[in-house]
C-alpha cells in the first residue's frame, strides 16, 4: 500500500480485515509515526476495529518486496514521481493499481516504467474513482464513511484487465472489469465535480470560511455548470463511440441514489453531506483534478476537434488562481505519446462501423473464411449471417473453397469488400 492518507489507510485496514498481509509505505514519517507505534490502523464507520499491518515503512524497496499487488493511493499529481521510484524495484509478475488513475494515469506510469527499466511491464491498472469515501483522523485512525457498491477498473493495455481481475476479485468484489480502457479513464468523476465547485466557491475557500463542500457549495446554479461540463465530455465520448457519461447514473450504481439531475444526485448522497470544504484555496481539487483530469480531456478534445469552452474556461481560471499554467504542466496527448493510440483507435472504430454495415477488409476474409460463404448463383461473398445474398437476394450458398481464398488474398488486404 503506497500512501497513508485517508484512502491509503482505508485500503490498508480493509485488506487486513480480509486476512491478507499488508505493507504500508509513506514518504514522510509524520503520517505513519502513530501507525508504527500502534502496529496498525483503527477504523470506524463502514468498517470498525483495529487492523494490524505486517510492515509500516518509509523504505519503498522493502515495502514492495514480495508483494503481489501494489496499490497506489496518492494524489494523481504524484504518479509521475512514484513511477520513477518504482521503476528500478519492480518484478514483472507484480501488479500496480492506481486508486484512482484520474485520466490516463496508467499510460503515464507505464510510459515512465518502460523508459526506466525496459522490461515492458504491462500489468498496470486503474480504478475510475476511489473505492472508499473516507477521512483521515488523528494518530493511526481513519473514518470510512462508505464503501462504494461498484467501481469500474481497467488496465493499459486493456488486454491485461481480466488477468489482473482474477488476482483482485476475491479481495475486491466491488471492482468491475471493463474491456475498453477509455471507458474507465475518461469517466473521471473528480474532474467533473471538484474544480468547478472549487472555482465557483473560491472566495469562501480563500477566506477560510467553513462550509460543506457538496451540501452548500454545489448549489443549483453551480450544478448547471457541471451539467455543461458533462455535455462537453459526452461530445468527446460520442466521437470515440463510448457510452455517455451521466453522473446521476454513476451515483445510482455507486451509492444507490436514484435521481435524474446532478444537483439532486449530489444532495442525496449521504456520504457527501458532512464533507467540509478545504479551508484554503490551493488544494488537490485544483492541483490534481485540473492537470490530471481536465487538461488531458481538453487535449483529447482538441485532437478530435470537439469544442470545450466550459472546460477550457475552468482550466484557464484555475491556472490564474493557483499561479501555475496547468496546460503546460498537465497530462496531454503529446507528452503521453498517445497520438498513435488514438489514430489506431479511430481506425478500428471506423472499421467496426463498416463491419456493422457488412463491409470487411479482404485480409479479414482470407484470415477467417469460416465467417463467410459464397452465393452459388452470383458468386459474391456473403457474411455467414446473411439469410439472402446481398446482391441477387437468393438463398443458395456454398462454402468458400481454397481457390476463392487465394483470389481474395491476391487483392489489396486493406480493400473493403461488401459481404
Amino acid at each position: 500500500m503506497i500512501g497513508a492518507g485517508s484512502g491509503g489507510r482505508a485500503f490498508a485496514a480493509y485488506i487486513s480485515s480480509k486476512g491478507f498481509p499488508v505493507s504500508l509505505y509513506n514518504r514522510s514519517y509524520s503520517r505513519i509515526s502513530s501507525i508504527i507505534r500502534k502496529g496498525g490502523i483503527k477504523a470506524q464507520g463502514a468498517l470498525e476495529g483495529f487492523f494490524p499491518l505486517e510492515l509500516i515503512t518509509q523504505n519503498l524497496k522493502l515495502a514492495i518486496k514480495d508483494a503481489d499487488v501494489i496499490m497506489v493511493v496518492i494524489p494523481a499529481s504524484a504518479h509521475k514521481s512514484i513511477a520513477k521510484k518504482l521503476s528500478s524495484l519492480l518484478s514483472n509478475n507484480q501488479i500496480i493499481i492506481l486508486n484512482p488513475g484520474r485520466t490516463f494515469g496508467s499510460v503515464e506510469v507505464k510510459g515512465i516504467i518502460d523508459k526506466k527499466n525496459r522490461k515492458n511491464f504491462n500489468k498496470i491498472g486503474e480504478t475510475q474513482t476511489l473505492l472508499f469515501t473516507s477521512r483521515e483522523l488523528a494518530g493511526n485512525e481513519v473514518n470510512i464513511i462508505t464503501i462504494k457498491d461498484t467501481v469500474n477498473f481497467s488496465t493499459f493495455p486493456g488486454n491485461f484487465t481480466y488477468l489482473v481481475y482474477d488476482k483482485l476479485k476475491d479481495v475486491f468484489p466491488q471492482l468491475i472489469p471493463v474491456d475498453n480502457y477509455l471507458e474507465v479513464t475518461l469517466n473521471n468523476i473528480g474532474m467533473l465535480l471538484h474544480p468547478a465547485i472549487s472555482l465557483l466557491n473560491a472566495g469562501m475557500m480563500d477566506f477560510g470560511k467553513k462550509f460543506k463542500f457538496y451540501k452548500e457549495g454545489a448549489t443549483p446554479r453551480v450544478c448547471e455548470v457541471l451539467e455543461n461540463i458533462e455535455l462537453e465530455l459526452n461530445e468527446i465520448f460520442l466521437r470515440l463511440g463510448l457510452k455517455q457519461l451521466r453522473y446521476h447514473k454513476w451515483v445510482k450504481k455507486s451509492y444507490g441514489v436514484n435521481t435524474d439531475k446532478i444537483y439532486e444526485s449530489i444532495q442525496n448522497v449521504e456520504a457527501y453531506k458532512n464533507i467540509n470544504a478545504p479551508d484554503k484555496l490551493i488544494t488537490r481539487y485544483f492541483t490534481e483534478d485540473v492537470p490530471t483530469g481536465l487538461v488531458p480531456v481538453a487535449s483529447l478534445a482538441m485532437f478530435l476537434n470537439v469544442p470545450t469552452p466550459t472546460i477550457n474556461s475552468i482550466i484557464h481560471l484555475s491556472s490564474i488562481l493557483c499561479g501555475e499554467d496547468f496546460k503546460k504542466t498537465g497530462r496531454t496527448l503529446q507528452n503521453l505519446k498517445l497520438f498513435d493510440f488514438f489514430v489506431n483507435y479511430l481506425k478500428d472504430l471506423r472499421n467496426l462501423e463498416w463491419e456493422l454495415k457488412g463491409y470487411y477488409k479482404t485480409k479479414h476474409i482470407f484470415s477467417h473464411p469460416e465467417d463467410f460463404k459464397i452465393c452459388s448463383n452470383c458468386g459474391n461473398i456473403n457474411s455467414l449471417n446473411n439469410k439472402y445474398c446481398w446482391v441477387c437476394h437468393l438463398n443458395n450458398f456454398k462454402e468458400i473453397k481454397f481457390g476463392d481464398i487465394m483470389t481474395i488474398k491476391k487483392k489489396d488486404p486493406n480493400i473493403l469488400m461488401r459481404t
